[in-house]
């Protein structure tokens, strides 16, 4: 257990000391500019974050039970770097007539993000407990990826990712890009140090098309969940409308060749309905579930917006909220989306907020922030299942059966910084 806990000290210092040498080689980012260019390591301020109590259900004509009982928190602790958890009540599947807390994702993360010209170099270091992967932010195969399940709650081995957890991405502006993440399991799952997947990937939009394509250690999607192998993906998809649908294939060393179909949704009234509960059909068993959120708030010097304009209103007309903000003066903006994923029983069970670009000044002395959010809405529903012949009705039946479902919620969030006028 000591060689275990000095091994995972010992990893978790040597990256984070690899990368603090590799910042300090390069150009120091200016809180002062816009960070299109250089180096940019977002903060909503230092102890500045949000906060939400939640409850889960799943329900049919037979049953309704109450379950995943969780509170959420998130802290930044300074520019880059920010703390996470989200807690259970039980480490039951169903119910909530049992206190037996968990931490369901509990992980400190370093991150940042260099831009030029001719593209986006973006780091993730995090450690503890995650079941979420898709940094700097998903593209569309990775909507495919199999979710951390439930069998942590069934009584099998533990599901999610635990350790110290790095992610690379570089993105050229061609198209071309590389990508990896690499796990040093630990904190109770005694694995070795693995690739979680590392590969080469291109990526081509051309309204109202959509390519793309990997090639590399590919994430396998058997269980334990971490393991990767040599093999390829591509993804076709086409924007109809608001809307947009896809096709996927893949062929990957050591399992099935899987195809895919993702339909992605506009945002609007039904859509935010569904994503605000985290509405989901599940299969076994036969119900709908739901993620209800309770209460929550705010911590630090961060208040949410009483502004009636939405998120994207504000952005592309240019609009600023300037509700009981007389006497105040906007000095700059981080702009952010939040995704919750799930597939397996309903259960939601992991909160992601990317931090996508900003300007200006969003921390120090006299700055406070507004937090204006959309609501969260239903992104996509992606179909995926180990067969790829559709030559009889049968063929379909087997596809259908065998087929896993992931669904991810967005919420779209701007933060809005002042300072008093002199």
């Amino acid at each position: 257990m000591i060689k275990k806990l000095t091994h995972n000290l010992r990893s978790f210092m040597a990256v984070h000391i690899i990368l603090l040498f590799f910042l300090l080689a390069l150009p120091a980012y200016s809180m002062e500019r816009d960070n299109s260019e250089g180096w940019f390591f977002p903060t909503i301020g230092t102890f500045n974050g949000t906060w939400e109590l939640g409850v889960g259900a799943h329900f049919w004509d037979d049953h309704f039970d109450l379950r995943n009982l969780q509170l959420r928190a998130d802290l930044d602790l300074a520019p880059g770097l920010r703390w996470h958890a989200l807690a259970r009540t039980n480490r039951k599947l169903n119910g909530l007539d049992e206190w037996d807390p968990r931490l369901d994702e509990h992980y400190v993360e370093w991150y940042g993000f260099h831009r030029s010209t001719s593209g986006t170099f973006s780091f993730s270091a995090k450690y503890g407990k995650s079941r979420y992967l898709r940094f700097p932010f998903p593209d569309a195969i990775s909507t495919f990826d199999q979710v951390p399940g439930v069998e942590d709650l069934t009584g099998g081995e533990e599901s999610g990712y635990s350790g110290l957890i790095c992610t690379v991405d570089y993105a050229h502006r061609s198209g071309l890009g590389l990508h990896g993440v690499w796990v040093d399991w630990g904190l109770g799952v005694d694995r070795p140090a693995e690739w979680a997947e590392k590969y080469i990937f291109y990526r081509h939009v051309s309204a109202p098309w959509h390519f793309e394509a990997r090639y590399g250690d590919l994430a396998l999607r058997s269980l334990p969940l971490g393991r990767s192998n040599e093999g390829y993906s591509l993804f076709l998809g086409r924007d109809i409308g608001d809307w947009s649908v896809g096709l996927f294939f893949e062929d990957v060393r050591g399992q099935e060749t899987y195809t895919g179909i993702v339909v992605t949704f506009a945002e609007g009234n039904t859509t935010a309905l569904l994503g605000s509960m985290a509405f989901d059909y599940t299969r076994s068993p036969n119900g709908f579930a739901v993620q209800v959120p309770l209460v929550s708030g705010t911590i630090g010097n961060l208040r949410r917006s009483k502004s009636a304009y939405y998120t994207g209103i504000l952005m592309k007309q240019g609009k600023k909220d300037y509700a009981d903000m007389e006497g105040f003066v906007l000095v700059g903006e981080v702009v952010a989306e939040r995704i919750r994923t799930y597939w397996q029983n309903g259960q939601a069970r992991n909160w992601y907020e990317h931090r996508l670009s900003g300007w200006g000044r969003t921390s120090g002395p006299g700055v406070f922030a507004v937090m204006v959010e959309d609501p969260w809405y239903l992104k996509l529903e992606a179909l995926v299942s180990p067969h790829t012949a559709f030559s009889s009705w049968e063929a379909l039946e087997d596809w259908e059966s065998d087929r896993m479902g992931p669904a991810q919620l967005n919420q779209k969030v701007l933060y809005r910084f002042y300072v008093p006028k002199e």
